[in-house]
């Protein structure tokens, strides 16, 4: 390496500048479920089972509030 402060200078600044990108580029790759361990996946995963399970029940009961409305006004013709 040169005894020249600028050049030493940009150095140091591309080095940090690559290792910037390389961990940037390591966070792109890596997968949800191994990105720290995969414990955020997990909560989420489960979250996702939470709504999931409540949407469901949602969906059948406004069926069956649907049907019951039916067969009132079909029953009182």
């Amino acid at each position: 390496m040169s005894d020249n402060w600028v050049v030493g200078n940009l150095q140091n600044a591309l080095d940090t500048w690559n290792e910037k990108l390389n961990e940037i580029w390591t966070l792109i790759t890596q997968t949800p479920e191994t990105f720290k361990g995969g414990s955020i996946w997990n909560i989420i995963v489960s979250i996702n089972g939470a709504v999931q399970a409540i949407g469901l029940a949602l969906l059948v009961l406004f069926f069956v509030m649907g049907i019951i409305k039916t067969c009132r006004i079909i029953c009182r013709s």
